[in-house]
């Protein structure tokens, strides 16, 4: 039975927004390491109350934020204020490395409406601000803001006086993107509407992937045409809506198959697949080896990416 998504409005949509923890109230940070390959060749599009910074180690790939598309290489950094729609996407066979640092910005607030607060912070936890998505190795200013995120990156959370250390590279990477002028305080009202309409049908996807899906539904809960939301899909995740679905219950699939002991053909049931053989061949052609494959070969598994997504 399909959920009643007219009872979904904008006071509860934030439930469907990624509801991984990172870090600790006492220190919301945590650092990540993933692989873009052939095994893990996207990371699915979402978005998260945090602000996260991720640097291009090796390789080369695709980010999509917020429709836009940004091809990124070793050495480039990617800048993700909070709330952005954002997924990372493996480019024709090359794989990728990343670093990734996710935090909350309350993080850096101290107590009392402080005047940072209200002049830095507030505005890009508000969504009125923006920061350049992408900072690549040839821009004026990329020394000393990698100078700052690389001593993030190699810091460990666990050393006494971490937090310290932590939120002084914070603050001067924040400094490097004010003192260069690179935040946009215009809001663009128009795109906004757009992902707004992008996100609501993610939000379909994910409630309902284990059962029926069509475009049609998809299209009648976002309130569009089925050609203008294809169109305007495939502009903000880099994907169909039909391979989307796919991929989405694959990944699902995968998680399942690592961390359950249902046999495949309940997964496959569980995750919206009602032919096993037809499971089996999708998987198998997304990650290049068959269920019962995957899970025999740990040492065979994608490593773990940089933020779980379901």
């Amino acid at each position: 039975m399909l959920t009643d998504f007219h009872a979904i409005n904008e006071k509860n949509y934030n439930q469907y927004k990624e509801k991984t923890v990172h870090g600790t109230p006492m220190l919301p940070f945590a650092k990540y390491h993933t692989e873009i390959s052939g095994l893990l060749p996207f990371y699915p599009i979402h978005w998260h109350e945090e602000m996260e910074i991720i640097k291009v180690q090796s390789g080369k790939g695709v980010f999509y934020v917020d429709g836009g598309r940004y091809e990124a290489e070793a050495g480039d950094i990617i800048i993700l204020r909070p709330f952005v729609m954002h997924s990372i996407n493996r480019l024709g066979e090359n794989d990728m490395t990343i670093d990734a640092i996710v935090f909350n910005l309350r993080l850096l607030e101290t107590e009392g409406a402080d005047v940072c607060t209200l002049k830095y912070f507030a505005p890009l936890l508000n969504e009125r601000h923006s920061v350049p998505c992408i900072v690549r190795s040839s821009d004026s200013w990329y020394r000393p803001f990698d100078e700052s995120t690389t001593s993030i990156f190699l810091c460990n959370p666990d050393e006494e006086g971490a937090e310290l250390d932590i939120k002084a590279n914070l603050y001067w990477m924040f400094y490097h993107i004010y003192n260069n002028r690179l935040i946009n305080a215009q809001p663009n009202i128009a795109e906004d509407k757009r992902c707004y309409t992008v996100r609501r049908a993610l939000e379909y996807i994910r409630a309902e992937y284990m059962n029926e899906i069509t475009i049609e539904k998809i299209a009648k809960y976002c309130g569009y045409s089925e050609f203008y939301l294809m169109k305007l899909f495939k502009q903000h995740t880099g994907a169909s809506i039909v391979d989307y679905v796919n991929n989405y219950r694959l990944t699902v699939a995968g998680r399942q198959l690592r961390d359950t002991d249902d046999d495949i053909a309940t997964i496959a049931y569980q995750v919206g697949y009602n032919n096993v053989s037809y499971f089996n061949r999708q998987f198998k052609k997304q990650y290049g080896m068959t269920p019962k494959e995957f899970r025999s070969s740990p040492d065979r598994r994608p490593g773990s990416p940089a933020k779980p997504t379901v």
